[in-house]
C-alpha cells in the first residue's frame, strides 16, 4: 500500500508534469465506487470545469486544490496509482478514472484492485498531523500521551498521518524498540529516538522514491511506472526468517493491528 513517501513522489512528479492550473474538460469514469458515494454522473458534475490549481498532500491523502469550495481528495489504497498521455484519450486496461485537462493531458487514475477512492471535500476527515511535517519534539511528545501498542500507534492515521506497514517497522528497529511496547513504558529518551528515527526514514524514502516490494502488476510504480528506489534500504520489514543486518539473529514475525510485523527479538527491547 502506498505510503507517505510513495504519495509525495507522485506528488512532486505531478507537479512537475504541469498539472497545476488546468481545466478539466471531461471526466471519464468506469469503476463508479470509486466515487461512491456520489454516483459518476454527480461526480461528474461537480468536478468538470474546474481547474486544478495547487496538488498538496497530507498523509497519504492526495489533495487536488480546485477553484470551489470542495477539492478532490484521493487515496491511493492499495494499488492505486497515476499516468499521463497526451492527445486522444484511449482507456487502459486498470483505468478507473481518467480527466481530460486542458491542453490535451490525460491524468489516468489506475487501480488494479479497485479499492482507490476519490472524495470531494475540504479536507481528509478523521486524519491526523502530518508525519513529514510534524516537529520532531512534537511528535515525540505525542508518543507519550497514548497509552497503546507502540506498532498499532504508529498505523493510526488519527494520531499521525502517513506512516504504513513498511516505514512502522523501519522506524521501530532504527530505533531499537519492540513494536510490542506500550508507549507507556517508552522513556522520554527512546520517544525522542523514534521520533527521529521516523523524520529521518521518511525523508530518506521520498528521496530515494519510495518504495516497491515486487514486479507485480499491484505494486507501487511512480508516474512513469518506476520502481521506488527505497527497497535497497529495507532493513526488517518482509524479511521474517532472514539475519538481522545488525546482530545476525532471524528476524522475527508477528501480528499486530492486523499487519504482519518483522522485528529484531535481540536488537528490539
Amino acid at each position: 500500500m502506498p505510503e507517505l513517501p510513495e504519495v509525495e513522489t507522485i506528488r512532486r512528479q505531478l507537479r512537475a508534469a504541469g498539472i497545476e492550473g488546468r481545466r478539466i474538460e471531461r471526466v471519464r469514469i468506469d469503476w463508479p465506487r470509486t466515487v461512491d458515494p456520489l454516483t459518476p454522473a454527480a461526480f461528474a458534475r461537480r468536478v468538470k470545469g474546474r481547474t486544478l490549481l495547487r496538488l498538496r498532500r497530507h498523509g497519504k491523502w492526495l489533495i487536488f486544490e480546485l477553484d470551489a469550495e470542495n477539492h478532490l481528495l484521493i487515496h491511493l489504497r492499495m494499488t492505486g496509482g497515476f499516468g499521463l498521455t497526451r492527445g486522444r484519450l484511449r482507456r487502459g486496461p486498470h483505468d478507473r478514472v481518467i480527466l481530460r485537462l486542458a491542453g490535451g493531458l490525460n491524468l489516468h487514475y489506475r487501480d488494479p484492485r479497485k479499492f482507490g477512492r476519490w472524495r470531494l471535500g475540504p479536507a481528509p476527515a478523521g486524519v491526523g498531523p502530518d508525519a513529514l511535517r510534524m516537529r520532531t519534539a512534537t511528535l515525540a511528545r505525542a508518543l507519550g500521551t497514548r497509552r497503546r501498542m507502540v506498532k498499532a500507534l504508529l498505523l493510526d492515521q488519527s494520531f499521525v498521518a502517513g506512516i504504513g506497514n513498511i516505514y512502522a517497522d523501519e522506524s521501530l528497529f532504527a530505533a531499537g524498540i519492540d513494536p510490542r511496547r506500550n508507549t507507556a513504558t517508552l522513556t522520554a529518551s527512546e520517544r525522542a529516538v523514534l521520533a527521529e528515527a521516523i523524520k529521518r526514514i521518511l525523508r530518506a524514502a521520498v528521496r530515494n522514491q519510495g518504495t516497491s516490494l515486487g514486479t507485480g502488476r499491484g505494486n507501487y510504480r511512480d508516474l512513469n511506472g518506476n520502481s521506488g528506489g527505497h527497497r535497497e534500504r529495507v532493513q526488517v520489514y518482509g524479511r521474517a526468517g532472514q539475519p538481522c543486518p545488525c546482530c545476525g539473529s532471524p528476524l522475527q514475525p508477528t501480528r499486530i493491528a492486523q499487519r504482519t510485523t518483522v522485528f529484531c527479538a535481540r536488537c528490539q527491547h
